[in-house]
């Protein structure tokens, strides 16, 4: 409510609404997270590794939950890894991948949507998406946005914006190198690719004689596809591009030299 009434009484720009927002936005998961956790305790107990050592997890955030740009009604892109395979130590032994499947599931019935478009879960840009399991190994995941590993183009851009926002803070540094190994260190982009499936949205996504904001040409989405193009074709020679927000990630091609400053102020 603060943060809203912030941004509608003009105490925040757009900006640091978003920024608040996201803020809010990962707290909300970290809990519920843990709540989730707590649930599956009794009856399962804690995941652990093959040496009996606890079995580390994270939650990454991707689009604009992992830009910090969240706006009105976005949805929170998620993605949840853990380190590897083994069992639970409670009574009702699961093994990691179903400890892990209930505890996304668990998750979702505890963060709850009050409101359609407010915070609501999105798992489409997990590995795999809507046929791969909920919660994915990381070596599962190296694997399969290494060069051959199935990872769609556009799977691959959008991890330009994954960041770790709860869960074990090393496991997400590791994802975090993953995603750099196959971000920053694969093949060049195939533009033609990235054009067909721009034309693709603006044609299917937007009703004949209307303009979307996002969606259109020239919209939002050709603002994200351009810099995280350029992102990717330069960030292995140039780490400090590596960023997940769009607009941060502008001034850093400039400072780069890769952007003239008056295509970024534009």
């Amino acid at each position: 409510f603060r943060i809203d009434l912030r941004h509608i009484t003009g105490r925040s720009d757009f900006v640091q609404f978003s920024e608040e927002l996201s803020a809010l936005a990962e707290v909300t998961v970290a809990e519920a997270a843990a709540l989730a956790h707590e649930a599956l305790l009794p009856a399962h107990g804690r995941p652990t590794l093959a040496d009996g050592r606890p079995c580390p997890w994270t939650i990454c955030a991707l689009g604009k939950f992992g830009g910090r740009e969240l706006g009105f009604g976005s949805d929170l892109e998620i993605v949840t890894v853990y380190a590897a395979e083994g069992v639970t130590d409670g009574p009702a032994r699961l093994s990691n991948s179903e400890y892990f499947g209930r505890f996304v599931q668990t998750f979702l019935t505890i963060l709850k949507a009050r409101q359609e478009g407010i915070f609501e879960i999105d798992l489409r840009l997990r590995p795999h998406g809507k046929a791969g399991p909920l919660a994915c190994t990381r070596d599962g995941f190296a694997a399969y946005y290494a060069p051959g590993g199935g990872a769609e183009q556009f799977e691959r851009m959008a991890l330009v914006r994954l960041r770790p926002v709860a869960g074990d803070d090393a496991l997400g540094r590791q994802i975090e190198q993953a995603r750099d190994a196959a971000v920053y260190g694969g093949p060049p982009l195939d533009l033609d690719n990235v054009r067909h499936l721009r034309r693709r949205q603006a044609t299917e996504l937007v009703p004949t004689g209307r303009v979307n904001a996002k969606y259109s040409a020239g919209g939002l989405v050709d603002i994200e596809y351009v810099v995280q193009a350029w992102q990717i074709g330069v960030g292995a020679a140039d780490p400090a591009v590596r960023v997940p927000n769009t607009l941060e990630a502008i001034g850093r091609l400039v400072v780069g030299g890769h952007l003239r400053a008056e295509q970024a102020e534009r």
